[in-house]
């Protein structure tokens, strides 16, 4: 079972934010499968597809986190490439995060609603953990 069911992030236009998902949530392999006036909701592939997502208007609160996982660093790095296209601020560039894990490798990307968006994925290559002290 995953980990991650869902995650509602609140924004306040959901057109104009729901295009830059549709990009950003394609990158991992999901799409869109839902609109209502006051929610979009975004699922996994596969069947049935699985709601793992949605964006809402009216709910309050801001600086909502949502890590997606994608297959590699390739498509970390092209999640990268993209929100620097769409003109997003990069909170963190793409890079192994060993305090995590050793094989963690995530870009970290503010979306225009001022969400932090993450894509992460298993590198292929681990760089051993520094001891902490």
């Amino acid at each position: 079972m995953p980990l991650l069911d869902h995650v509602v992030l609140q924004v306040d236009d959901l057109n104009a934010i729901g295009d830059w998902y549709n990009q950003v949530v394609g990158l991992a392999g999901g799409t869109r499968t839902f609109d209502t006036p006051t929610l979009i909701g975004y699922a996994l592939p596969g069947e049935p597809a699985q709601l793992f997502f949605s964006l809402a208007t009216d709910l309050g609160g801001r600086q909502t986190h949502l890590a997606l996982r994608v297959e590699d660093e390739t498509i970390v790095r092209r999640g990268h490439e993209l929100a620097i296209a769409l003109g997003s601020e990069i909170l963190h560039e793409p890079r192994l995060w060993p305090e995590y894990a050793p094989d963690y490798y995530a870009v970290f990307i503010r979306d225009p609603a001022g969400n932090n968006l993450e894509l992460k994925c298993q590198a292929s290559t681990a760089q051993p953990t520094l001891p902490r002290g």
